[in-house]
């Protein structure tokens, strides 16, 4: 009976001790499975992996997961801020620039920028990489955003890379300042060149016009004044989209008329 009575004795301390660690092994599966952490006179443990391992690891949530994080950084990492300060704009190129300044100048009046135009009638890229006419222009007005309106005297050139050296001299000759290449408003399927220019300089760096339904001068070539200003509100409402956003709420009309300094050029050759 002594025997049987310790016996009992024992047991009973042994259901109390498998209680305690039962109730032990239940707090701490339940702490390892939440999100929660605790601390302890300043310590914090770590938790054990209990959750992958009881559940499961969805591989495929995480690489969906990463791949959002990643597209969300690159998002904003191409990002440019618009920039609110006043703007000197310098538009240059071919017999198209003066219309196209006379809206930007609308632009400038609504908006606190000051433009200058040089129009070079008859020009094209190999007219403006073979002299030193950007950079007198650019030491003149001291522009803080370009923009280039090359390319319709040469637009159905059959191989226009041959004048990739060309456009390659232009960019160099503007430097460090922002720019828009404002491209060709073709009237029929090019032989290329706006894609050559757009490959060259990047998306943020060229505005392609062709495909713009415009209304065209006698000559059948040239847009005309009102068509211009429609050119130029599509180039300022993809603005946003370019290596130099700046501010350009669209001129208001109570406007009144706005002009700009436009140097006309004669081309020698082409």
């Amino acid at each position: 009976m002594k025997f049987r009575k310790g016996n009992k004795r024992y047991r009973n301390a042994y259901i109390g001790l498998w209680s305690v660690l039962a109730c032990a092994l239940i707090l701490f599966l339940a702490w390892s499975l939440t999100d929660n952490e605790i601390t302890i006179l300043g310590w914090s443990p770590k938790k054990a992996p209990f959750a992958e391992t009881l559940f499961g690891h969805n591989e495929e949530e995480d690489s969906i997961a990463i791949k959002e994080a990643m597209e969300r950084a690159e998002a904003e990492k191409n990002i440019i801020k618009t920039d609110s300060t006043s703007q000197s704009i310098f538009i240059f190129g071919d017999s198209m620039t003066m219309h196209l300044a006379e809206r930007l100048a609308a632009y400038g009046k609504q908006n606190g920028h000051t433009v200058n135009a040089v129009n070079w009638d008859s020009s094209n890229t190999k007219t403006w990489a073979g002299c030193d006419t950007i950079q007198y222009f650019i030491n003149k007005f001291k522009p803080t955003m370009v923009f280039i309106a090359l390319g319709a005297n040469e637009v159905y050139l059959k191989k226009p890379e041959i004048r990739l050296p060309e456009i390659r001299k232009i960019i160099d000759k503007i430097g460090d300042v922002p720019f828009v290449w404002i491209g060709p408003p073709s009237l029929k399927e090019d032989g290329g060149l706006n894609d050559l220019l757009e490959k060259t300089l990047g998306k943020r760096n060229f505005f392609r016009s062709c495909g713009l339904e415009m209304e065209r001068k006698r000559d059948h070539v040239h847009p005309t004044r009102a068509a211009s200003a429609l050119w130029i509100d599509s180039v300022m409402r993809w603005l946003p989209n370019s290596c130099h956003p700046f501010i350009a709420t669209t001129p208001s009309d109570t406007i009144g008329k706005a002009t700009p300094n436009i140097v006309f050029l004669k081309a020698k050759n082409r």
